[in-house]
């Protein structure tokens, strides 16, 4: 084509701002790794991403990808199929620090962002499997977590550490579910919201009686001699669907990117969107409505948070822990 002609200086024209306008839509497009469709979690990363787009939808374009959870995002992360993903930070600073299966597989450019739940990490049974205890266990047809995700991954640690060794029969969330319902496994672990059970084991328990495990005091100490980032809380009876006291182990679930993956401007942009729509957010997940989201994320997690966050923070006003400060940042 002869770009000295009308027509062809402007196709040429044409050709450039659209070259240009891709570029740069592609540049604000984040891809947002959750988990299963299922889980109270994928509920809320919608939440999020609406508010973000919401507030900030001429710098950026946050989309949800349905994934295997923090196990798979981590791996998304590290093959560049993400920017941004959700999981748990027990298994985020393992892979961190590259300590238990990530083990020579460190990744240490992990960061965190926000934390949006603290959630009870429930063993579930079936009422009349017989079990009664997390011993019980033993040899039995049982889901640690949706396949891949941070909760398959910590449940086989946590077991491991305790010396149970159920027959695991790994499967997706709706797969686990439903071998429960069928009788073809006894049971599975889920992270709710808060202290509440999720909404598909609250489906289950309308269909079939289940019973919640509950750890000991020697098993609660055997877990933390191993992996002290592990914590526990004790439930006050009626706390939990009308059960009694039960001792299991707290998940800190939240979002997490590289240092590289997402701008310092993108992380406060994403920051600034999820803060300014808290209240829409408690809408689809309730436990977000009262939570101060800075303060449990200083709590919440052990990897250091994106610089751009540091930002966010600071210009809040929060006092942000020396841990938590990365090494960019200093």
């Amino acid at each position: 084509m002869k770009t000295d002609s009308p027509a062809g200086l402007a196709a040429l024209t044409l050709g450039i701002v659209l070259g240009i306008s891709t570029q740069a839509l592609a540049s604000d497009r984040i891809a947002f790794g959750s988990t299963a469709i299922e889980s109270v979690h994928y509920t809320y990363a919608v939440a999020a991403a609406k508010a973000i787009n919401d507030s900030a939808g001429d710098k950026m374009n946050v989309t949800v990808i349905a994934t295997g959870g923090a196990v798979d995002n981590l791996a998304r992360l590290a093959r560049g199929q993400i920017q941004l993903g959700l999981g748990t930070f027990e298994t985020v600073y393992q892979a961190y620090r590259g300590i238990d299966k990530f083990e020579g597989k460190a990744q240490p450019k992990l960061r965190s962002l926000w934390v949006h739940s603290l959630a009870i990490q429930s063993y579930i049974v079936r009422g009349d499997s017989g079990v009664k205890t997390i011993a019980d266990l033993n040899g039995k047809k049982f889901t640690a977590g949706q396949r891949g995700s941070a909760t398959e991954n910590m449940v086989q640690q946590i077991l491991a550490a305790v010396d149970v060794k159920p027959d695991y029969y790994v499967a997706t969330l709706s797969d686990a579910v439903e071998a429960v319902r069928n009788n073809r496994s006894i049971g599975y672990v889920k992270a709710g919201s808060g202290l509440g059970l999720d909404g598909t084991t609250l489906e289950l328990k309308s269909l079939i009686p289940i019973n919640v495990l509950s750890f000991t005091p020697t098993q609660v100490k055997m877990v933390q001699d191993r992996f002290p980032f592990v914590t526990f809380i004790t439930t006050k009876p009626g706390d939990i669907e009308s059960l009694g006291a039960i001792t299991m182990p707290i998940q800190s679930i939240g979002e997490f990117a590289y240092s590289d993956t997402i701008t310092d401007d993108q992380a406060e942009t994403i920051l600034d969107g999820v803060f300014k729509g808290q209240a829409a957010q408690g809408a689809a997940f309730p436990e977000i409505k009262t939570m101060d989201i800075a303060a449990s994320t200083m709590t919440g997690t052990l990897v250091p948070l994106h610089r751009g966050a540091v930002r966010f923070y600071q210009k809040r006003g929060i006092k942000i822990p020396d841990g938590l400060i990365p090494p960019e940042a200093k």
